[in-house]
């Protein structure tokens, strides 16, 4: 990532790029002291998300802690600092036949932190769970320059305040992630996707779902493939077993399924990362399971993936004039990910506030009473 880099829009002042944690608080505590804005960037793969901050004297990189603090094989759990790419975990982890199922458009770039801060996820949360679910302690430090720990390094750690859970999808506005611990699973012998056509209309999906006998690890509605991808994954028994049980039911709803080669689960692949990363609009709709399958794009080029499993559909489209009308008319469902640079500042990223935005405008005055932090840059101007 070049060192000219803006954040939803807004160009920092100065780009300072700590080398370990120890200077990452120093650099925080120094900002800080002087009344200055900042924002934390790690990979920058989701630097459009959000609203312009109202200032920002200096952006944070984070690229350069990227440490393995301690792994755990046995007990299924790593610790590593904030700055580690995505893609250097998934070698390191694949030694021990193990992985971390967070899906991002970009594991080459994208950082562990920066996952956290964005809550990123994608079709493996239906087997995996969210972030949420994954996250076991944290490390961070507060936008006054202090460190503060949470949760722990084992998976049954519940005593205290949940740190960890508070910092997932927080967007660097209450502090930067310095480092994460994190739980991991084992990486399952074999790996095999169907396609099912009649699936996108719901019923076979429903059915499918229902059934004790298939548990897929991703469920994904690809339009440009013309129906719904399910994924199984385990020892090759169980794997063959769920497929041939699915082809069963998928049988009585008229379906055939159709088992994906290597160069179609690349295809589906490159449409979740061009959906992801490309497009002047970009938006994210949360939606009931059956309209996820069947959700109507507001513009004839947007491409769009959905997770009909837990209601969410990722979209994007070129620079289309109509999509304005769209932008605002929208309902608090659609958060847009990224937006023209002509209609940045007049388009709220996020719509209306939640309910719990009282509780989430109390929590960021705990944390960042000077209004530090990446102020403005997220709900209700936080």
């Amino acid at each position: 990532m070049s060192d000219r880099l803006s954040v939803a829009g807004v160009t920092p002042g100065r780009v300072l790029a700590p080398a370990d944690r120890i200077e990452l608080a120093s650099i925080v505590r120094d900002l800080a002291a002087g009344g200055r804005t900042f924002a934390f960037v790690g990979g920058g793969t989701d630097l459009e998300l959000g609203n312009p901050p109202r200032a920002l004297d200096a952006v944070i990189r984070t690229t350069a802690l990227d440490r393995v603090i301690d792994y755990a094989p046995e007990d299924q759990t790593i610790t590593v600092e904030a700055g580690m790419r995505l893609a250097a975990l998934d070698t390191l982890l694949a030694q021990h036949e193990q992985l971390l199922p967070i899906d991002v458009g970009d594991r080459q770039n994208a950082t562990v932190g920066g996952a956290i801060a964005t809550n990123a996820f994608g079709a493996r949360r239906h087997r995996y769970g969210s972030i949420k679910d994954l996250i076991v302690g944290i490390e961070i430090v507060r936008p006054d320059g202090v460190t503060a720990h949470g949760g722990g390094k084992v998976v049954k750690n519940v005593a205290g305040f949940d740190l960890p859970k508070l910092m997932v999808g927080s967007l660097g506005t209450l502090g930067g992630i310095a480092s994460a611990t994190l739980r991991v699973f084992p990486k399952p012998a074999v790996t095999r996707a169907v396609l099912a056509r009649t699936a996108a209309d719901g019923a076979l999906l429903r059915a499918a779902l229902d059934d004790p006998s298939l548990e897929p690890s991703a469920v994904a509605h690809h339009p440009a493939q013309g129906g719904v991808v399910l994924t199984f994954a385990g020892s090759a028994a169980s794997v063959d077993g769920q497929i041939a049980h699915f082809a069963a039911l998928a049988a009585t709803h008229g379906d055939a399924l159709e088992e994906l080669d290597r160069d179609a689960l690349r295809r589906c692949e490159a449409a979740e990362a061009a959906v992801r990363g490309s497009g002047a609009w970009r938006w994210t709709t949360s939606t009931s399971i059956a309209r996820a399958q069947t959700l109507a794009q507001p513009a004839a080029t947007a491409l769009e993936v959905g997770y009909p499993t837990f209601g969410v559909v990722l979209a994007s489209a070129a620079d289309d004039p109509s999509l304005d009308a769209f932008a605002a008319q929208r309902d608090s469902a659609t958060v847009f990910r990224a937006l023209p640079a002509r209609v940045r500042g007049t388009v709220d990223a996020w719509g209306e506030p939640p309910p719990a935005w009282r509780i989430m405008r109390a929590l960021k005055h705990n944390f960042d009473p000077q209004g530090l932090c990446n102020p403005g840059r997220f709900v209700g101007g936080l």
